[in-house]
């Protein structure tokens, strides 16, 4: 990696929820996303929750920035639940 290069790396982790019977009542979608530069590092995790039948209920999102030591130098942190109509 040259000093200016970014590396960019992403992860989905999917776990279906079931009830006492093993019917599918959920899912939970893990998603991290990393870009990496001489900089510092960028990292934004999204989760979203969502129903049987794959309507979004819930999504927490969490943007984090960091710098090249690996300290933490600033976060943001989003929260949406979807309402009905």
């Amino acid at each position: 990696m040259t000093d200016d290069d970014i590396e960019i790396g992403e992860a989905v982790d999917i776990d279906v929820v079931l009830d006492a019977d093993g019917d599918t009542v959920g899912v939970v979608v893990d998603d991290v996303v990393v870009a990496t530069g001489p900089d510092g590092s960028i990292v934004d995790e999204t989760i979203d929750l969502l129903d049987s039948e794959g309507h979004l209920i819930v999504e927490d999102e969490t943007i984090s920035v960091y710098d090249a030591d690996a300290h933490l130098v600033a976060q943001n942190e989003t929260i949406a639940i979807a309402l009905d109509e």
